[in-house]
């Protein structure tokens, strides 16, 4: 194990991107898609989108439940990408 791996800045580094991904990521993804006119964001309400399409799936247990996590943890899954292909790149 790395000696200078630091556990108070990986806590907080998930719990950061953690946080984003199952607030701000839905309604950014949301609202640029109301401004890029997509038509299915036009003529969907943001409660649809939250409640049916973002958070609904996640109390069942099934593959939408799995697509629903892996959009709302995206964020945290692309900061660690890019943080794991800077540590590859200083190597």
């Amino acid at each position: 194990m790395n000696k200078n791996f630091d556990w108070g800045k990986e806590l907080w580094h998930l719990l950061f991107f953690g946080c984003i991904g199952f607030t701000i990521w839905p309604l950014i993804v949301y609202y640029l898609g109301q401004n890029m006119h997509f038509d299915y964001f036009a003529k969907l309400p943001l409660r649809t989108w939250a409640e049916q399409k973002v958070y609904g799936p996640l109390s069942y247990l099934n593959f939408r439940s799995l697509i629903s996590l892996s959009f709302l943890f995206f964020p945290l899954l692309l900061s660690f990408t890019i943080r794991s292909l800077l540590t590859l790149a200083r190597r």
